[in-house]
């Protein structure tokens, strides 16, 4: 139930603010660099239009630069070597009362994912029927909106609340990144006493994420002129299918669980290809951390990293060719699943309450379905929720959108919980 001055707080949404904050985000490129896009990354630009706005709000901000050794601390195998000039993550500080009290951390990031097959402007910004159009609205602009406006009304609000509040707008969530700026800043900043990741679906409290790791396989051949023959390496990978098929069956052949998601080679008919590149992304459960745990001491995506090599080089071994020239795996990243329930379950019925009474309606609570940042905090031991502006299966399409009422949804839950947690 909503106190008198809750109810003041919630009243001080604007959400004709809102909708010109976002569409100013969408209208600035921000595509990760590692997307393959041609165009090239505006991160930049939009990390300082977030500064701007944190500065208007009266902030004190710092910059903290992506951090390779955060992976190494804290066993995450993921890229390292990524660009860092012009890709901080931006934190914004809000002291309230005598600053004495708890540390609540909001996160989100600015970078989006190739912008190339967009099926018109991604960076229209258009408000259209009811949603802000564009890349990234919805993964994560309109996060990043929401947790400007709550912060906002906790200004405009501060009777009764006690602490800080900090928010991070954070780079290489996406392509491969593993979540590199919002490890940094949990590497770099004081521990907060909770956090919330505002990235995903905004009918859900997520209290935590399946875990992915990604494989990049190189199967070679030799090069040749069509006329006269070679080893294709096209034919070569084909050969490995049945055992990619085994893998996904020993896995439990679920949807989502194992995605074929690249395959390159070749250059001309009259040439015959003398490697193929296949790339996946591969589902993992909290079964397989504690597995890993149990046996290596780390939780990790080891387990299934195995597994998939042993398919592999099972099958190689059973043919000619593929013995002589066996294929190789290269992991891109192995990020952890992870679940509240380790961590501080009371979070999540204190987010869940405070969520019904901003909103009206009692969100579900499930894992995120992929994996996200929120893992990360999670693995810190810091309470933690994710909370998005937008809709699962959305982000990352050609008609990327996200709904105003979404947007101002989230607002309100995030800048109860967040008021609640600063007057306890």
């Amino acid at each position: 139930m909503l106190t008198a001055q809750e109810k003041v707080l919630l009243a001080g949404l604007d959400e004709g603010r809102m909708v010109a904050l976002c569409q100013r985000l969408v209208r600035i490129p921000t595509v990760n660099p590692y997307s393959g896009d041609k165009a090239p990354s505006g991160e930049w630009a939009g990390l300082l239009a977030v500064e701007e706005v944190f500065k208007a709000m009266g902030a004190t901000l710092s910059r903290i630069p992506c951090d390779d050794e955060a992976f190494t601390r804290y066993h995450v195998l993921a890229p390292h070597g990524r660009q860092v000039e012009k890709r901080h993550n931006v934190v914004a500080e809000f002291v309230f009362g005598d600053g004495q009290g708890p540390t609540f951390l909001l996160d989100a990031h600015i970078d989006t994912v190739a912008v190339d097959g967009y099926d018109g402007d991604p960076f229209s910004g258009e408000l259209r029927d009811g949603y802000v159009h564009g890349r990234g609205t919805t993964d994560d602009k309109g996060g990043i909106t929401a947790m400007i406006e709550a912060a906002r009304m906790l200004l405009a609000c501060p009777e009764g609340l006690r602490g800080k509040l900090v928010c991070c707008v954070v780079t290489d969530e996406e392509c491969d990144g593993a979540g590199r700026g919002s490890l940094s800043c949990i590497a770099h900043l004081p521990k907060p006493d909770a956090a919330m990741v505002l990235d995903g679906d905004c009918h859900c409290l997520q209290n935590g994420c399946n875990g992915v790791v990604t494989a990049r396989v190189t199967v070679p051949g030799r090069s040749g002129h069509s006329a006269y023959g070679g080893l294709n390496a096209i034919e070569q990978a084909f050969k490995l299918l049945p055992a990619l098929e085994r893998f996904r069956t020993l896995r439990g052949d679920q949807p989502g669980l194992f995605n074929f998601g690249v395959f390159q080679a070749g250059d001309h008919p009259a040439n015959v290809p003398a490697s193929a590149l296949l790339a996946f992304n591969i589902k993992t459960s909290l079964e397989d951390m504690r597995a890993a745990q149990e046996r290596d001491g780390v939780d990790s995506g080891v387990l299934v990293r195995e597994l998939f090599e042993r398919c592999l080089a099972e099958a190689a071994a059973e043919e000619g060719t593929l013995r002589e020239l066996p294929p190789t795996v290269a992991w891109v990243k192995d990020v952890p699943a992870t679940s509240s329930m380790a961590v501080d379950p009371d979070f999540i019925a204190f987010a869940q309450s405070a969520y019904l009474d901003a909103t009206g309606a009692a969100p579900t609570i499930k894992p995120l379905g992929g994996w996200g940042d929120l893992a990360h905090f999670l693995r810190a031991g810091i309470p933690a929720v994710g909370i998005g502006a937008g809709t699962l299966g959305v982000g990352h399409t050609a008609s990327e959108r996200v709904a105003v009422a979404d947007m101002v949804k989230t607002a309100k839950a995030v800048a109860l919980i967040a008021a609640r947690f600063l007057s306890a």
